[in-house]
């Protein structure tokens, strides 16, 4: 099913479609809300209970419509379920993955140094970022085309951002309950917001303020200090957050040459701003749309899951290189997307989610055991919320776990972005070892 077809199906059964998808949701969250440590702040509800449950409901709505078949639709909710059940049944109970983050990330004392080493570094990667492709959200295309070329320093920049936020933000608060309170504490919120804007505008995902915030109150949460937002406060979040998507997506539509405030052409009473912004949620399910409807994932190519799973490490330039083919246009995704669109040649495209990934590049059993894979992974991650510590410790901690689960939807992407804090920080905090003893021996 083509995205022109789908949107037709959505548009002609509104009401089945949104019913679905506010059943499916409902039930994911109830699913984790026992089981996350910010409540219905956390990020996971993001991808798991509005992401995922969007998609979901898309594939229900059109299960029951007649488009997908029953065994499709077993394979994909036994997926999710064997990943919830690892998931929900180990999220308190692991310890290895704590230990291996304090001896490999996190330095001796409050680790100042090795934050502001960190802060240098980032700003240093933001300047040559800036100048050299511009800011995310002013993309002509995507931000993907965009950073051809420049992917490792992305990376970089965006393994070292929500630390750097989460850290900053704690600072704030610590100063702020001491009592700390003048003029040097509120230049140091404005540098937390000059952060968090500047950065989340270079990185141009309309997720990218959202996902800040997240960093914040779970690294604000990780210190033991109660997260505690009334309507009001959430409100502001919410428009804080709708607003810069809409302005991402102004951008997007201005620089496609779109006249943002004309008519929509499935719903010509509103501006195209806000359909575009409507189909964008819709999109969550594109993956599905395009692939299960006719069996249509049975046709899609693949190539090696190794070369799949290390291309976000390695690059996936690098590797198409070494392979002698475009590897990125082998995710699930975008094989989906070529099926239908098969000239298409920019780069991005759908995400791939962990089930469809699961089921074709490991087949239908062996799939049962990737799910329950990703599931074991983000239940390690989010055993950090068990244990306190300073606040470096607390920060990283609220990296990880923003930056793990995007393996719900790219899992070679969420196992690198993973790498990426482990190998960055591994190299800070060996650099802060080496200078401490570099001091101590020349006294």
């Amino acid at each position: 099913m083509s995205d022109v077809d789908f949107f037709e199906f959505a548009f002609s059964h509104i009401a089945l479609v949104l019913a679905s998808i506010a059943a499916v949701s409902f039930v994911l969250y109830i699913s984790i809300r026992k089981s996350v440590l910010v409540g219905y702040l956390d990020p996971l509800h993001f991808y798991w209970t509005f992401t995922l449950g969007t998609a979901y409901g898309i594939v229900v709505a059109l299960f029951l419509s007649g488009y997908i078949s029953a065994y499709l639709i077993f394979i994909l909710f036994s997926y999710a379920f064997i990943l919830w059940f690892v998931y929900s049944s180990l999220h308190n109970r692991l310890s290895w993955f704590r230990s291996a983050v304090n001896v490999f990330l996190v330095p001796a004392g409050k680790g100042r140094f090795e934050f502001y080493l960190v802060l240098i570094v980032y700003f240093a990667l933001a300047l040559f970022l800036i100048f050299k492709t511009g800011l995310g959200v002013s993309a002509e295309t995507n931000r993907f085309e965009q950073n051809r070329g420049m992917g490792a320093f992305v990376r970089v920049a965006d393994g070292f951002r929500l630390f750097l936020i989460g850290y900053l933000f704690l600072m704030c608060v610590e100063r702020w309950r001491e009592g700390r309170r003048g003029f040097a504490t509120w230049c140091l919120f404005l540098l937390y917001l000059f952060v968090l804007v500047v950065s989340s505008m270079l990185n141009g995902a309309k997720f990218a303020v959202l996902e800040a915030i997240y960093a914040s109150l779970f690294a604000l949460a990780m210190l033991g200090i109660r997260v505690r937002l009334g309507f009001i406060k959430v409100a502001l979040i919410s428009t804080v957050v709708g607003f810069f998507a809409l302005f991402v997506l102004a951008k997007n539509l201005d620089n496609s040459g779109v006249d943002a405030s004309s008519g929509g052409g499935y719903m010509p009473e509103v501006p195209m701003l806000v359909e575009r912004l409507v189909l964008r949620v819709l999109a969550n399910g594109d993956k599905y749309y395009f692939a299960l409807p006719n069996d249509v994932i049975e046709e899609l190519e693949t190539d090696g899951v190794f070369i799949q799973l290390l291309a976000p490490l390695v690059s996936v330039t690098k590797m198409s290189e070494l392979v002698g083919h475009p590897v990125d246009n082998y995710t699930i995704g975008k094989q989906s997307l070529l099926y239908w669109y098969p000239n298409y040649d920019i780069a991005g495209g759908p995400t791939s989610h962990f089930d469809l990934f699961a089921y074709k590049y490991f087949g239908l059993i062996p799939g049962f055991i990737f799910s329950a894979f990703i599931g074991f992974l983000l239940a390690s991650v989010s055993s950090l919320s068990r244990f306190e510590g300073g606040m470096f410790y607390s920060a990283i901690a609220a990296a990880l776990w923003v930056r793990s689960i995007p393996m719900l939807l790219e899992p070679a992407v969420g196992l690198a972005y993973m790498l990426d804090i482990f190998i960055l920080f591994s190299i800070i905090k060996f650099f802060g070892l080496a200078l401490r003893l570099a001091s101590h021996s020349g006294r």
